[in-house]
């Protein structure tokens, strides 16, 4: 699944990119393989997104503050050793990619989309009939490819079909604007839908957090 590191490079800045566009941070700032984004969250103040760990291993000192998100890119076990101490290493995750076209299944009944469009970012939310929200997805564009992220579905309206006509729609509109080819970071329970609608795996993406107040005891 590891792909080649020049590869894995221009996807994590794509991806930083994209996730920036999508959840309305400043664009971020270039570091050597990483990059910085000003978040300014509780518990999330500042991420970094960084295309290997040994460029993690070069940076982790002088990252290590509270507040701090990193997503890394590559070998799960290379990443929670470049990490060392200090920080809460969460689940796997896997950076996916997959050719942008304008086909897709509509949404099932009594469902119905809606699609929220601001520049290059577009929220697609499917609504029941009753006009409450059942599942969402956002896609951010940067270059030739289409971002996506917070793909979610609540659990009353799981599988349905939901998660797969939203990513439909949100393709489908990204390749109208230009986009030829959609990035994601999934998590273990996206992972399979991804794969189902052809997307693929390049490599492990690692989250790990630097709690404010410090480690906890369990």
């Amino acid at each position: 699944m590891q792909a080649a590191s020049e590869q894995i490079t221009h996807l994590a800045e794509v991806w930083a990119h994209g996730w920036a566009l999508a959840r309305d941070v400043g664009a971020p700032t270039r570091l050597e393989q990483a990059h910085r984004l000003e978040v300014g969250l509780p518990q999330h103040r500042v991420r970094y997104v960084v295309a290997s760990a040994r460029a993690l291993a070069r940076h982790v000192p002088a990252w290590r503050g509270p507040g701090t998100v990193v997503k890394v890119f590559g070998p799960r076990p290379e990443a929670v050793a470049a990490l060392g101490p200090g920080w809460r290493v969460g689940r796997g995750e896997v950076l996916m990619t997959a050719p942008l076209g304008r086909g897709g299944d509509p949404a099932p009944e009594p469902y119905r989309l809606q699609i929220q469009s601001q520049g290059g970012t577009h929220r697609a939310l499917a609504v029941t009939g009753q006009g409450e929200p059942a599942a969402e997805a956002w896609a951010a564009l940067h270059g030739r490819h289409a971002v996506f992220d917070r793909v979610c579905t609540a659990p009353a309206h799981r599988r349905r079909g939901l998660g797969r006509a939203l990513m439909g729609a949100l393709g489908r509109i990204s390749a109208g604007q230009g986009a030829e080819r959609g990035v994601l970071v999934a998590t273990e329970a996206g992972r399979g839908l991804y794969g189902s609608l052809g997307w693929r795996e390049h490599c492990e993406v690692t989250p790990a957090l630097c709690p404010e107040g410090g480690l906890t005891r369990p």
